[in-house]
């Protein structure tokens, strides 16, 4: 990505998926409820050039953390761990298609709700295993839309910055 995509836009996309995150929902919903945080978070580290996913993650995984009321540093491990495992493998992700790079980031988002599960059986929290395992797969059915998304938005944002 080029220098041109604001910081705004980024930091927006963040809030939005943040909020659908915490977003109330009944039961039957949750369960189908995508893994909103680690979607957008691993789209800008795919789509960025510039190192700072790490520390993003990080910060943003201390957040969730505060607001869900979670063991300190929880989605923080399991965020900074998916954006680590995405940095290691963009390059070679760019040169899939979408479809396959939702097939091929599911695992990383596995890793994510694993670390969650264990933690949360770790500090004596039970965990609905539903509400654990399912959002993987709905965050990997969410992939190309997420990223068909976001594209549209960057490149308007690109070409015309009084969107934002």
């Amino acid at each position: 990505m080029n220098e041109r995509t604001p910081r705004r836009l980024i930091a927006v996309s963040l809030l939005v998926a943040l909020i659908l995150q915490l977003l109330e929902l009944p039961y039957a919903l949750a369960v189908l409820r995508p893994l909103w945080v680690p979607l957008v978070l691993v789209y800008w580290v795919m789509t960025l050039s510039q190192p700072g996913g790490l520390f993003s993650a990080w910060l943003m995984g201390l957040l969730l953390d505060v607001l869900l009321n979670c063991v300190l540093g929880q989605h923080a491990l399991g965020l900074t761990a998916v954006v680590f495992v995405t940095l290691q493998t963009r390059n070679i992700l760019a040169l899939y298609p979408v479809w396959q790079q939702a097939a091929v980031l599911t695992p990383a988002w596995l890793l994510y709700a694993f670390l969650m599960f264990w933690i949360d059986g770790a500090s004596g929290h039970s965990a609905d295993p539903w509400l654990q395992w399912v959002p993987v797969l709905t965050t990997g059915l969410c992939w190309p839309l997420v990223v068909a998304t976001l594209d549209g938005v960057r490149h308007r944002v690109q070409n015309d910055p009084a969107h934002l």
